[in-house]
């Protein structure tokens, strides 16, 4: 019987578990055939040497008892054993009669003539034995010529027990020490278990997919019972598997320098066999790398993006006098389905991809060098993401007469690499040169120009949308536009995209006749139903207004100045911004860096989600009472959304129930495009006073990436992130929350 470990492919379960089976045979190749000890057939999956980890010993009971005892010290035991032993031999040896039986008057009568023998009875004229057939019962018979001395008896008896003696102490000496020992199921015995059942653990870290020269090979073990003993390193040619040992390390670091420039090139099998001071061994599942110190084949990067006709150049390294002929493949991202780009490249391997025939996606690369059979592979390429196709991007039109400082705004999206800029322009009339306004990189695509800077006319005015793979495009110009500062300019400040209790309203007014007043307006979104919240005639033009005497809901917000002359100048419109005056409603949102990366999402950061009043914690996720959980914190690109690739969404999730936080709009770039990022989080609460009032804020701190780490990004650009809440949450009276979003107070920054 032996201990093994059985691979998760041959378990109906499909997971490696420990066997004790018995071996039946043994193939050709080394392996071993195995059986259950109750089983007929045989198990489906031969075994190797390596995966045997012990041996199982039969223990027959009480035979090995005095071994036991001598053992174990138990010497009284052994005293009595030894004792009745020797008492029980020397009966058995000398109990036997060395007394011959007595003659009686019928010894002497003759045999009887008739038995035809010639008067020996039978026996053929040889003299019977005088005791034949007169044995006393009580008596065993013992021939006169085999008759034994007292002295020799107790020899006999003597050798016995001296005999039992030396098989007991043997049978100490060779004691099994198996992990694992059992006697039969009788109430009197008993099941032992040695120190150390459990194997090591073992790691070894890899290399590299390509190695050359002289490279360090590092492997971590350690075994919590007994301590590691040793780490054996070794390393097997991929196509023949013969494992050959590289270094036996006994103590930290477990490494060793391996010299494959003394190896051919190619793919070799590398692993550790960390083996405990118990005996017991783990050994590591083998690691792929490509020897090669003579040839190597590297294609170069072309960048994350690439559009129209890109060069891809291939680089042969050390190739020797043998002749090769390159081709360059592309396979759409994790698909392996490979295709080609250019194929019998000769030096130098520069190879022209026409991305143009593409659809918009993601690819991998790699280069082929071939020479007769050999085939050699490069470097792979990942994620290259194809974009052929401009932004979408369309101008909100200015107005037709345009004065002092005025909002122009954008909209652009781009669904493959996204929006890397916008740029606003204008042209007069008569001239063919755009002059650019401003250039936005984040949304909205928005900024307020001072139009006094240009002479009265008429002007065109556009956007221009570019894409992180540098396709521009152009929208519909708004045409004959006048541009008037000669009577009387106004626009009104935005209050903010949330209102609640009482905002100030500005304007900023302008006019070369003089002002007269300046009324300052509210209606609700999208209507011409305007009201006037106040008459200012001094400078600055400023109002409070009282949002709690209107309905919660969108509202547009204008300035009217009226001139010294009369006339009425329009502002532009800020529009929809919404007014808010629930009792629960969200307060703020922000981020904090823990001690990684700023502007990356890692282990440490921290997410605050702050309400307007104290909320019901059990409506936050149900059963909750404000201890710290486990949580899992999502990040998904902007794209998954339909956001654009700068507007990455964060939500927190938990398994097996739901948390009502709503989701956070980061306003940046911190996932590759149409990636999704889990994280492990902790989620707590606090309470805070303001002004008097309780409020609650839910913090999550961020934890190790459980996936997609390598889908990443720092992001460089400084945004407030805006959250949006659910009417799940309710406060402690049962009040819904809010759904308003709200934005990340304080300046621009760089989250996490």
């Amino acid at each position: 019987m032996v201990q093994y470990r059985s691979p998760a492919e041959a378990e109906p379960s499909g997971v490696e578990k420990t066997r004790l089976h018995r071996i039946v045979a043994e193939n050709t190749d080394g392996t071993f055939v195995t059986a259950g000890d109750a089983n007929v057939e045989v198990d489906s999956t031969p075994i190797n040497r390596e995966q045997i980890s012990g041996q199982a010993r039969l223990l027959i009971p009480y035979i090995g008892l005095p071994g036991l005892w001598l053992r174990n010290g138990d010497f009284i035991a052994l005293m009595l054993w030894s004792l009745l032993t020797s008492v029980a031999v020397a009966a058995a040896v000398l109990g036997v009669s060395s007394r011959r039986p007595e003659k009686d008057s019928d010894d002497d009568v003759p045999p009887d003539d008739n038995t035809g023998d010639g008067g020996n009875g039978g026996n053929g004229g040889k003299e019977t034995a005088p005791w034949a057939g007169h044995q006393n019962q009580n008596t065993v018979p013992w021939p006169e010529d085999a008759a034994a001395s007292p002295v020799q008896r107790l020899s006999v008896a003597f050798g016995i027990v001296a005999a039992l003696t030396i098989m007991t102490v043997v049978g100490a000496s060779v004691f099994s020490s198996a992990a694992f020992t059992a006697t039969t199921a009788n109430a009197s015995n008993t099941f032992g278990a040695a120190d150390d059942w459990e194997p090591p653990s073992v790691a070894l870290t890899s290399p590299g997919t390509i190695v050359k020269d002289t490279v360090l090979l590092t492997a971590a073990a350690s075994d919590a019972r007994s301590g590691i003993r040793s780490v054996l390193i070794q390393y097997a040619p991929a196509a023949t598997g013969s494992w050959v040992n590289l270094c036996t390390s006994e103590s930290t670091p477990y490494a060793c320098a391996w010299n494959t420039a003394t190896l051919p090139d190619g793919t070799y099998l590398l692993r550790a066999k960390a083996t405990d001071k118990a005996g017991l061994s783990t050994t590591t599942d083998p690691i792929r790398t490509t020897v090669a110190n003579s040839f190597t084949v590297f294609l170069d990067d072309p960048g994350e993006t690439a559009r129209g006709t890109t060069n891809l150049s291939t680089t042969l390294s050390r190739p020797g006098t043998i002749p090769y002929t390159v081709r360059v493949e592309y396979s759409v991202a994790d698909s392996n389905n490979w295709k080609p780009i250019c194929q019998n490249l000769a030096s130098p391997y520069n190879c022209l991809w026409n991305t143009a025939a593409l659809a918009d996606k993601a690819y991998d690369l790699r280069s082929v060098a071939v020479s007769g059979t050999s085939i050699t592979y490069s470097n792979l390429v990942t994620d290259v993401l194809v974009d052929n196709h401009g932004p979408l991007v369309s101008l909100a039109d200015p107005g037709p007469t345009i004065r002092g400082t005025t909002t122009f705004e954008a909209s652009a999206s781009d669904a493959a690499s996204g929006v890397a800029q916008v740029q606003l322009q204008y042209l007069r009339s008569g001239t063919s040169t755009w002059v650019n306004m401003c250039t936005l990189e984040d949304e909205p695509y928005s900024c307020r120009f001072n139009t006094t800077t240009m002479a009265y006319g008429t002007y065109s005015f556009r956007a221009v949308a570019t894409d992180e793979a540098g396709n521009t495009s152009i929208s519909s110009a708004t045409s004959y536009r006048t541009v008037d500062n000669t009577v009387s300019t106004i626009s009104v400040q935005d209050p903010g995209s949330y209102l609640s209790g009482t905002v100030t309203l500005r304007a900023d007014a302008n006019s070369t006749a003089g002002i007269s007043n300046v009324r300052i307006q509210t209606a609700p979104a999208g209507t011409t139903t305007w009201t006037t919240r106040c008459t200012v005639n001094t400078s600055p033009s400023t109002c409070p207004w009282s949002t709690t005497g209107v309905t919660d809901g969108l509202y547009d917000v204008r300035a009217v100045l009226l001139d010294s002359a009369g006339k009425e100048t329009v502002s532009a419109t800020v529009s929809n911004r919404r007014v808010d005056n629930s009792p629960l409603r969200a307060a703020d949102i922000q981020s904090i860096n823990g001690s990684g990366i700023a502007g990356r999402v890692d282990a440490g950061d921290t997410l605050s989600f702050s309400y307007s009043q104290q909320v019901n914690l059990a409506s936050v996720t149900p059963g909750w009472n404000g201890a710290p959980i486990p949580v899992t914190v999502r990040l998904r690109d902007g794209k998954l959304l339909s956001q654009g690739g700068k507007s990455d969404t964060i939500d927190i999730q938990r398994a097996g129930s739901s948390v009502n936080l709503g989701s956070v709009n980061t306003k940046g770039d911190f996932a590759r495009n149409s990636r999704t990022i889990y994280f492990d989080g902790t989620m707590k609460t606090s309470t805070v006073t303001i002004n008097g009032i309780p409020r609650s804020i839910v913090t999550v701190t961020v934890g190790n990436v459980t996936y997609g780490s390598n889908s990443l990004r720092t992001n460089t650009n400084s945004a407030n992130m805006v959250w949006t809440p659910t009417t799940a949450v309710k406060n402690t009276n049962g009040a819904a929350s809010s759904t308003t979003p709200v934005t990340e107070s304080g300046s621009l920054d760089r989250d996490f």
